[in-house]
């Protein structure tokens, strides 16, 4: 554990003196939160509906895109092979990298709270906030495995693109930015399936002090042991190409 410790914080601290990098991942989902839902945020239950949406959207957006697009880069670099030749297994790097994506997503999430509980009416008990913050944690792998699967099956130039064709639409049509209700009629059905809408159920069904249901946890853990199996391929596939 030691190792894995020491190695997540040189990645994080690598991280840190990327400015482009803390930049998109703090200010980019904090600025669509105070353009598009604190002047949505009229009363309490607005607030904490909007602030648990973009919460979700942030910490999607930094375990999925920010992980996966930051191994394929890994990949193409000569750093990659050196890698291999520290003490640490291959579970063990990854288990870092997760351990890194997860700070900063925590930052990410902390500063949309921040901002929700100066600017708007958000609320809630201590047990919604351990909830809440519970949530996001363990919810959150699912993420981490479909960023892997991301890093594993696409190159440098091409992971950006295809995370930002799979991210947007992700986060639409899973009503992290606007209500469900909203959406259009053809992609209500729809969103009802994708893991995002039903990420977004567990935390509003939290903010609103609702019962959680079960399906959407079922759903979401069938989700991680697809992109668990799926991820291992590509990881299992990399090794023997760069082995062979």
């Amino acid at each position: 554990m030691r190792l894995i410790f020491t190695h997540a914080c040189w990645m994080i601290l690598e991280l840190l003196r990327q400015p482009a990098y803390i930049v998109s991942t703090l200010a980019f989902p904090a600025l669509f939160y105070v353009i598009f839902a604190i002047p949505e945020s009229t009363n309490q239950e607005s607030s904490n509906f909007l602030m648990a949406s973009f919460t979700g959207f942030a910490n999607f957006g930094v375990l999925f895109l920010q992980f996966g697009v930051g191994i394929a880069q890994e990949r193409s670099k000569s750093w990659y092979h050196y890698l291999r030749t520290l003490p640490l297994n291959s579970a063990q790097l990854m288990f870092a990298r997760f351990l890194s994506s997860y700070i900063f997503s925590i930052f990410a999430i902390l500063v949309i709270v921040i901002l929700a509980l100066i600017f708007t009416a958000a609320k809630m008990t201590a047990l919604q906030w351990l909830y809440f913050t519970l949530a996001h944690l363990s919810l959150g792998l699912v993420f981490c495995f479909m960023g892997l699967c991301l890093g594993y099956f696409s190159e440098e130039k091409s992971a950006l693109p295809i995370g930002n064709l799979i991210y947007l639409p992700l986060t639409f049509a899973g009503g992290l930015w606007k209500p469900p209700a909203l959406l259009p009629e053809s992609l209500k059905t729809i969103s009802e399936f994708l893991p995002t809408r039903q990420y977004g159920e567990v935390l509003w069904s939290i903010v609103a002090g609702q019962r959680i249901e079960t399906e959407y946890l079922l759903g979401l853990g069938l989700y991680g042991l697809f992109f668990i199996g799926l991820s291992y391929i590509g990881v299992s596939k990399d090794f023997k190409a760069r082995m062979s």
